[in-house]
């Protein structure tokens, strides 16, 4: 079944962004591009989760996370920082699910357990640190 769109052409779709279209999961992924997709994640960051990654840009990312409350689930994993990581796990250890394996540093990994124990299963770095972080997290 595919998904139907309200917003099928580029002119109706810039219409729609320059009114008041809070939700940009009606305008067709074919006709979004870049300018518009900024200005949707700007009216609300909620929006992230409808545009193409391919649109997705660093300065995009941060206006989302404002509105996302540094929920990564619909971040491209390239344009995760370390940073936006551990602040990310900081504020909920499930974001380490999101968090690309070269970014699953210790200190991400215990802000995570720290946070939410059950974080664990999302720990993509196996072996001696996982252990170790465990066991310290478990006295």
């Amino acid at each position: 079944m595919t998904k139907e769109y309200f917003y099928n052409t580029y002119e109706e779709a810039m219409r729609a962004v320059k009114g008041n279209l809070k939700h940009f999961e009606k305008v067709n992924p074919l006709v979004q591009t870049p300018e518009m997709a900024l200005k949707m994640v700007k009216k609300w960051g909620h929006n992230l989760e409808h545009v193409r990654p391919d649109l997705q840009s660093p300065e995009m990312i941060k206006m989302a996370l404002k509105d996302l409350r540094y929920n990564l689930e619909h971040v491209r994993e390239d344009l995760i920082t370390p940073e936006m990581a551990f602040t990310a796990v900081r504020w909920n250890g499930w974001n380490l699910a999101y968090i690309p394996a070269h970014l699953q540093t210790k200190e991400v990994i215990e802000a995570a357990l720290k946070e939410n124990p059950y974080a664990k299963e999302f720990i993509k770095v196996k072996g001696l640190m996982m252990e170790a972080l465990e066991e310290a997290l478990s006295e």
